[in-house]
């Protein structure tokens, strides 16, 4: 079975969801033009990916790359590769952002080649204090303050982030504060957060995030949209046949929601072997 790298999976969805905002939490000034194509080919026709690249309205590239390990100098040697060869195919600047989680906190930043130093900007998760994100949105809520994509973005990344918090406290304290938001982005980010649960918590402390995420509206619209889709398909070809296409249905919405396999078949009843093959054919 694939290794499901969740924080990565994470960070690039949430860029896909907040653009602007997320080049914005951190600290990455100026507006994104387009979102750039992450695919190199290189003369012998070998494929290349980055993590994400932006072209921004000055004409620069913005190059960043999400870590959860750091190999140093060889990683700085992978990222140059990428950044020299997008700045030769599209004769344009290109600035790399590094961002690391899991406890990484002071990786390098520039290696010497040759008579050059190559440099990036390094972002770590681990150095932001998440404890004050939930005090500070907390007290928003409390004085009926708009939350804003920029705090929706901070409350997703709390997980990661450093502060006296639990992992399995950090994402339970985060939903409670999603259920008092009314955005249109509150179920990507219960979905990450989720993600994020099963990447870090097992048994009781994993079980107590599924249960706060079965009492959202996330959770109730998973069920709901099973429940519909099977009733639908059910009067058109039979109820027992129908109920299962709409279970396969809801199986493919909450695998691009991020829930992982275990709770995907507590919603549905379906295996978790059948999830991972759905899982597959659809990545």
């Amino acid at each position: 079975m694939k290794t499901v790298n969740y924080e990565d999976m994470i960070m690039k969805k949430a860029m896909n969801v907040f653009a602007n905002e997320g080049l914005k939490f951190f600290g990455i000034q100026g507006k994104v033009k387009e979102i750039a194509p992450t695919e190199i080919v290189v003369l012998e026709t070998k494929n290349m990916f980055m993590d994400y690249t932006f072209l921004m309205e000055d004409d620069t590239y913005i190059h960043i790359e999400f870590q959860t390990t750091n190999k140093g100098k060889n990683d700085l040697r992978r990222f140059k590769t990428y950044e020299s060869l997008l700045e030769l195919q599209t004769n344009k600047d290109v600035v790399t952002y590094v961002v690391y989680s899991g406890n990484i906190k002071n990786p390098i930043s520039e290696y010497d080649c040759g008579i050059n130093t190559y440099k990036v900007k390094n972002i770590s998760m681990a150095n932001i204090n998440g404890d004050k994100v939930f005090g500070r949105l907390k007290q928003k809520i409390n004085d009926n303050e708009e939350i804003t994509k920029h705090d929706l973005i901070e409350l997703t990344f709390t997980p990661i982030m450093g502060g006296t918090l639990r992992n399995d406290e950090k994402i339970v304290d985060a939903i409670k504060i999603l259920k008092k938001v009314d955005n249109e982005y509150s179920n990507d980010v219960k979905s990450m957060l989720y993600a994020f649960a099963n990447k870090f918590l097992k048994g009781k402390d994993l079980e107590k995030v599924k249960e706060e995420l079965k009492m959202t509206e996330l959770g109730e619209m998973l069920i709901n949209e099973g429940i519909e889709k099977g009733l639908e398909k059910g009067r058109k070809e039979g109820l027992e046949k129908g109920i299962e296409k709409g279970k396969i249905e809801v199986v493919k919405k909450s695998i691009q929601k991020g829930l992982d396999n275990e709770t995907i078949s507590d919603i549905t009843g379906i295996t978790i072997e059948k999830i991972e093959l759905i899982r597959e054919a659809i990545s």
